[in-house]
C-alpha cells in the first residue's frame, strides 16, 4: 500500500476560523483540528497534522510571525505545509514568505470569505484544494482560493466578499480541477532574503503613502522624526506625483529609501516615458527607485526586509526583484 503524504497544517485563525460570539458578529475560534475534521474525504488523501498558532483576524498579524513560521516549516518533516489564515492580508503574508522560502516542499496560503456558519462555506474546499497543491506543486510558496492556485508576488484581493476576491496578474498560476493541478504557468523561485537573516529586528518601518489629487504633502514631513528608514509611495498612474510631492519625497530620499509604484492594480511603472516635473524621469533623477511591476503593498514588504538588513544592497536586490514581475 502507498504510503500517504504528511502534510502539516497551521492555522492562524481568519474568516475560515470564524463562528458567531455570545455578542454580535463573528470571532475566530475554530482550532487547526477543526478545520480539517470539517473537510471530507482530507484524512483519506494524505496524512494530515493540525496545529493552532493563534486564533486572530489577519490584520493582526506581523512580519517577525511569518517569518519564524517559514523558518519552522523549512525544517518540518512534512512533505507540504498549508497556511489558513484571515484573507485581508493573505497576499502580503504570502509574499512575505516567497521573499523567505528556500524550502524543499510547498507551502501553500488559504483561507475563506465565509465563516463556516454561513449556506456555501468555501473554507473546506479552499482547504482541501490547498492540501492538493501541497502534495502536487513544485517547492514555493503558493497562494490557493477558489479553484486558483496565484503566485504570491502577482495576486491581490479585489472584493470585500465575493468568493472569487483574489485577482492575479496575467492570471493564476493554475487551477485545481477534478483533484488535480493543472498549471497554466510554471511558478517561479523568487528568495530574497533567507529566512535566518528575517528574525525580530531585521524589519524596517516602512512608510506606505498614496497619491491623491490636491494634497499638500505634509503627512511628509513627519516620517523622519517618527523612526521610519524607508518610504514607498503609492503615485498615480505609471508612476506620477504632483510637483509638491515630488519636492518632499527628493528631500527625504537623502536620508531614506524611497521608492515609487502605482495605485493602479496592473501595470508597471514607467522610468523613461515622461519628462515633466513629478513624472516617472524626474522622479527617478530626483533619487527615487521605481518598483516595477510590485504594488505598494509589497514594495513595503520588500523593502523593510532589504532595508532592516546590512547584509544586502537594498538598491541593487530591490530593482533585481522588481523587474521580475
Amino acid at each position: 500500500m502507498n504510503k500517504k503524504p504528511v502534510i502539516q497544517v497551521f492555522a492562524l485563525g481568519g474568516t475560515i476560523a470564524m463562528t458567531p460570539a455570545s455578542g454580535a458578529g463573528v470571532v475566530p475560534s475554530l482550532t487547526a483540528t477543526d478545520l480539517v475534521a470539517a473537510v471530507p474525504g482530507l484524512a483519506d488523501m494524505a496524512d494530515v497534522r493540525a496545529e493552532t498558532l493563534m486564533q486572530k483576524g489577519s490584520a493582526n498579524l506581523e512580519f517577525s510571525l511569518i517569518a519564524g513560521l517559514c523558518a519552522r516549516a523549512m525544517a518540518s518533516d512534512a512533505d507540504g505545509i498549508v497556511v489558513t489564515q484571515g484573507t485581508d492580508s493573505m497576499e502580503e503574508t504570502a509574499f512575505l514568505a516567497s521573499l523567505l522560502w528556500t524550502g524543499d516542499k510547498p507551502l501553500v496560503f488559504t483561507g475563506a470569505m465565509r465563516t463556516p456558519n454561513q449556506p456555501g462555506a468555501d473554507g473546506p474546499a479552499n482547504l482541501m484544494d490547498a492540501v492538493r497543491v501541497a502534495m502536487q506543486a513544485p517547492a514555493g510558496v503558493y497562494l490557493v482560493m477558489n479553484n486558483d492556485v496565484h503566485d504570491p508576488w502577482r495576486v491581490s484581493k479585489e472584493h470585500t466578499s465575493s468568493v472569487a476576491a483574489f485577482w492575479s496578474k496575467g492570471g493564476p498560476l493554475a487551477q485545481v480541477v477534478e483533484g488535480t493541478v493543472r498549471w497554466q504557468r510554471q511558478p517561479e523561485r523568487r528568495a530574497v532574503i533567507a529566512a535566518g537573516d528575517a528574525g525580530p529586528g531585521h524589519f524596517a518601518p516602512v512608510a506606505l503613502l498614496s497619491a491623491c489629487l490636491d494634497d499638500d504633502g505634509r503627512l511628509f514631513d513627519g516620517l523622519k522624526s517618527a523612526g521610519y528608514k524607508a518610504l514607498v509611495i503609492e503615485a498615480f498612474g505609471a508612476g506620477h506625483l504632483s510637483e509638491r510631492w515630488a519636492d518632499k519625497a527628493e528631500a527625504l530620499a537623502v536620508h531614506m529609501p524611497v521608492v515609487f509604484a502605482s495605485r493602479a492594480r496592473d501595470g508597471m511603472v514607467f522610468e523613461n516615458t515622461y519628462g515633466y516635473r513629478g513624472a516617472e524621469i524626474d522622479l527617478i533623477r530626483r533619487g527615487l527607485v521605481p518598483s516595477g511591476g510590485l504594488s505598494g503593498r509589497k514594495a513595503r514588504i520588500l523593502l523593510s526586509l532589504l532595508a532592516g538588513n546590512t547584509n544586502h544592497d537594498w538598491r541593487q536586490v530591490f530593482t533585481a526583484a522588481a523587474k521580475s514581475v
